[in-house]
């Protein structure tokens, strides 16, 4: 009996602790062409699952022939309700630097709107929060892909990672492809 107890005690801690280490994957690529057409990628369970900020947004993959960044067939397009966020939640390793690369493209809509978005790599809140990476994008035209190469190195103390896109017009889908966090060093 006191056999059993420890093997389920074990088991409970190893599956606790993948799931832990799954969570904080220090790298993280995706090109979107491996799903199906319509796969919502903010539901749980979602291999390489897009997190969002607000109920109503949703992030859905599309596949379409050449459409993608750099002609590929693979992206991911928001919802256009108003304040559209996709994160994704890191712990990396202090000292070290990484890159994140992303593609961007607004989709329908009004250009004579404020169609601005930002790219934000930030660690905690209030005063203890640092900001790595912090660019409004404000010159974006409907319907180009528009490509970043962001670089930061880790802190002491702010191994906790937010990586965020987000745009604020309502009636416009915000669409990503070509997502990479990589350490470099």
């Amino acid at each position: 009996m006191k056999k059993l107890k420890l093997l389920i005690i074990t088991l409970c801690l190893c599956s606790s602790f993948s799931l832990t280490s799954q969570d904080q994957k220090p790298e993280y690529k995706n090109n979107f062409e491996n799903y199906e057409n319509g796969t919502i990628l903010t539901e749980p369970g979602v291999k390489k699952r897009l997190f969002t900020w607000g109920k109503e947004t949703k992030f859905t993959a599309v596949y379409s022939e050449g459409m993608g960044n750099k002609r590929s067939n693979g992206f991911a397009k928001s919802s256009t309700n108003q304040g559209v966020y996709c994160v994704k939640y890191f712990t990396l390793e202090a000292g070290s630097s990484y890159i994140w690369k992303i593609a961007v493209k607004l989709e329908g809509g009004d250009q004579s709107k404020r169609i601005q978005y930002a790219l934000k790599v930030t660690s905690g809140k209030g005063e203890n929060s640092h900001n790595y990476v912090s660019k409004i994008i404000k010159d974006s035209k409907m319907g180009e892909w528009n490509e970043f190469k962001n670089e930061f190195t880790v802190k002491e103390g702010a191994e906790k990672i937010n990586v965020t896109v987000y745009r604020w017009a309502d009636g416009t889908s915000m669409c990503i492809d070509d997502f990479l966090v990589k350490k470099i060093n």
